[in-house]
């Protein structure tokens, strides 16, 4: 190799290493603005969840009018929603049924929850008001058909949601014991009713405590529940508002559930107080009911709910399920045997009832 072929080659190997060692040390190129931009707008996805119930009901004349309703299938709800995360400290849930028969009905749930203080949230907005547990527990997660009668008029306002403010949660005790609190503080004019009827605002509430034995997968609940407040009593005629009045009620009531691999029981009791303040008109509701559900390892199994209400009405419901209350697959048959107190029969009722989650 000559001299001059060697300082060449020399020169070429000096400046490649300095090369090299420039483009290491230099810090990798910065992402555009628009990208970090774009990655701090992100939100989390919402959720869109729902369900479809339907069922066929078959009337039968057991009472003494002649008069019987004709068998009938029926698209009994459906729910359809959305829920998520705008910030860890806010999120929003709305839900909506759009087989609803009136407009005013299609709105359900609709409302935004501030979560500040540990393990609760609170609610803004038109929301389920909180008394007792089958109000409480979602129409796709009972092992009947229809509601209490209980349910359906002591332990709820005008309808089962209202619009106002909520604060729901729990607290853990330790020991598998969890102490269960909420409050609902309402218009008391029913839902999608943008205006209050009455200047008085209506409490529901409920205080419950939680036992949970994890290896025997068994939960426990009782609970005692309160409310007070008015609503406007549509009189004897619901299409004339001439007769209407302004009724001030309170409510009492007590709850319990156990919930086991092999069987579920549940009940409630509920006393109450309904007051004209015009004419000091005062009646006393009360009812209970108690419901009893047999498990098996086929996810399917029979169930009895006995129920009264003030003392003339009482109904026994006999059945049996498929699949249990957070399954995307449930069928329910449930056959209603209804017995007036006062010696006359209503109309039997025997359900077949379907549902779909998602």
């Amino acid at each position: 190799m000559t001299r001059t072929t060697a300082l060449a080659l020399a020169s070429i190997l000096a400046c490649g290493a300095a090369d090299a060692q420039t483009t290491g040390s230099e810090p990798a190129p910065a992402a555009p603005a628009k990208e970090k931009a774009g990655k701090k707008a992100k939100r989390p996805k919402p959720s869109v969840f729902g369900y479809v119930q339907t069922h066929y009901r078959h009337s039968r004349d057991t009472s003494e009018d002649g008069i019987v309703d004709a068998p009938n299938f029926r698209v009994q709800r459906v729910r359809l929603g959305v829920k998520g995360d705008v910030f860890p400290w806010l999120s929003y849930d709305v839900e909506i049924d759009p087989r609803a028969p009136q407009v005013n009905g299609i709105l359900r749930d609709a409302f935004v929850a501030f979560h500040f203080l540990p393990g609760h949230q609170l609610r803004v907005g038109q929301q389920k008001t909180q008394f007792g547990y089958e109000n409480r527990e979602s129409s796709s997660e009972l092992y009947v058909v229809n509601r209490t009668e209980l349910s359906d008029t002591l332990s709820r306002g005008v309808n089962l949601r209202d619009i106002g403010v909520g604060l729901l949660g729990h607290r853990d005790l330790g020991h598998g014991w969890r102490l269960e609190d909420a409050i609902t503080l309402v218009n008391g004019a029913g839902f999608n009713v943008q205006a209050d009827d009455t200047r008085r605002k209506n409490v529901w509430g409920r205080l419950g405590l939680r036992y949970r034995d994890a290896p025997a997968d068994l939960t426990v609940r009782l609970g005692a529940s309160g409310a007070t407040g008015d609503e406007i009593n549509e009189g004897a005629d619901p299409l004339d508002p001439e007769d209407d009045f302004r009724q001030d009620f309170h409510r009492l009531g007590a709850d319990v559930q156990v919930d086991h691999p092999r069987f579920f029981v549940s009940a409630e009791y509920v006393r109450g107080a309904n007051e004209d303040p015009a004419t000091g008109e005062r009646d006393e509701p009360h009812g209970y009911y108690v419901q009893a559900v047999g498990k098996t390892r086929w996810r399917v199994g029979p169930l009895v709910r006995f129920e009264t209400l003030n003392d003339d009405f009482r109904r026994w419901t006999f059945g049996a399920f498929y699949g249990l209350p957070k399954e995307a697959f449930r069928a329910l048959v449930n056959y209603e045997f209804r017995d007036l107190r006062d010696g006359e029969r209503a109309d039997d009722k025997l359900y077949v009832w379907a549902q779909v989650r998602f």
